[in-house]
């Protein structure tokens, strides 16, 4: 064999077979990026060689071009360059043309080192702060380059510096939607979000907190919970049991048209909907609440678990792609949020409004506020 073609991921693993195929003494002819695939062409023919060295013989090393200290044109601890002897029949022979094994895995070795103290960016990313010390800093603390960019190009327009502290302020007062007066002035609450994030118990909670800030007598009869399910019947029963914890009345639907139905026949009463996720990702649905929303007494509100990750809420946001619900972020108490959450949370265009624990439904929701949401960031 004198020729031998290899497709890899990265030039690394394919100079590996390469030489794994033909030998040592292998030179590599050709290297090309074909699609996200790397290309390289190899052989140990005598004549390829031969022309391979006498191309090469005073480019510099590849690894001259990390170091401040060339290296020697011949190095004993690095067998790289090619000695060519002529014997007495003019013939020519190759005493040495390759990197031993050994030294190959020392030169991916410094180059692993040196990659592990670089930052790695594209042309879509370069961008005026790069060297900004902040930039980096706020990198490792773990919040994306997306956020990070935005932000300062924010304060760039307003002429505020990018300290960090200006960073926090701006990315918290983004994140954050001054939900009270909405939430105690709209007359139908929506409430959605996946299977098993806590929207039932939100719900509850939500009308716990209703109750406590009436001060009109019977407002038990004003305010009710209502299912709507197509298959739920343990959500349904878990609300029931919420209504009784709370006095309150508790109705189920299984079709929008019904729920619709009962929305014009009570429009003074003030209604907390629990919605299934088998509506969520239903488009007829969807095309409902788009309807129901233009009028300003109704609102939407989106359950978050914290501890989400970036695809699961980036698919859930999707659902509601248009529909600006506020998002109520739950289970606190059990999963700490950080940097990367809230820069995921940027990202997705999510305003938060209500944070929440697990279990509790009395005194059991905090609204977020920014300036609190600010400190946060600082300390952690």
């Amino acid at each position: 064999m004198t020729q031998h073609k290899v497709l890899s991921d990265d030039s690394m693993t394919a100079m590996d077979e390469i030489s794994r195929v033909l030998g040592q003494d292998a030179v590599i002819l050709s290297t090309k990026k074909i699609g996200e695939k790397i290309e390289i062409v190899g052989s140990n023919d005598i004549k390829d060689i031969l022309k391979s060295n006498k191309k090469n013989h005073k480019k510099h090393n590849f690894k001259e071009l990390f170091s401040q200290v060339p290296l020697s044109k011949y190095s004993s601890d690095n067998k790289i360059s090619s000695i060519i002897k002529h014997n007495n029949n003019d013939e020519l022979s190759i005493e040495q043309n390759s990197i031993s094994k050994k030294d190959l895995e020392n030169f991916k070795s410094e180059i692993r080192s040196i990659l592990n103290q670089s930052i790695i960016t594209d042309l879509t990313s370069l961008n005026s702060h790069i060297d900004d010390t902040n930039f980096v800093k706020l990198l490792k603390e773990g919040y994306s380059k997306k956020t990070i960019n935005s932000i300062f190009d924010h304060l760039n327009k307003k002429d505020i510096s990018r300290s960090k502290s200006n960073f926090y302020n701006i990315l918290s007062d983004k994140l954050t939607y001054n939900l009270k007066d909405k939430l105690l002035n709209s007359k139908t609450i929506l409430v959605c979000g996946l299977s098993g994030v806590g929207k039932t118990t939100i719900c509850a909670k939500i009308a716990s907190y209703l109750l406590d800030q009436s001060i009109r007598a019977h407002d038990n009869d004003n305010i009710t919970l209502i299912n709507l399910g197509k298959t739920s019947p343990n959500r349904s029963s878990n609300l029931l049991n919420f209504g009784r914890v709370l006095n309150l009345n508790v109705h189920s639907f299984s079709e929008v048209e019904d729920l619709n139905k009962y929305l014009l026949d009570n429009q003074n009463k003030m209604t907390i909907i629990d919605i299934s996720y088998d509506f969520l990702v239903d488009i007829n649905f969807n095309n409902f609440l788009k309807v129901t929303l233009s009028d300003h007494k109704k609102l939407l509100l989106n359950v978050i678990q914290s501890g989400i990750n970036y695809k699961s809420l980036e698919k859930q946001m999707s659902y509601l792609d248009k529909l600006y619900p506020i998002n109520v972020l739950t289970k606190l108490d059990e999963i700490i949020v950080n940097s990367n959450d809230f820069s995921m949370y940027h990202d997705l265009n999510c305003k938060l409004g209500l944070l929440s624990g697990t279990n509790n439904i009395i005194d059991a929701i905090a609204f977020a506020n920014s300036l609190i949401l600010a400190q946060y960031m600082k300390e952690n």
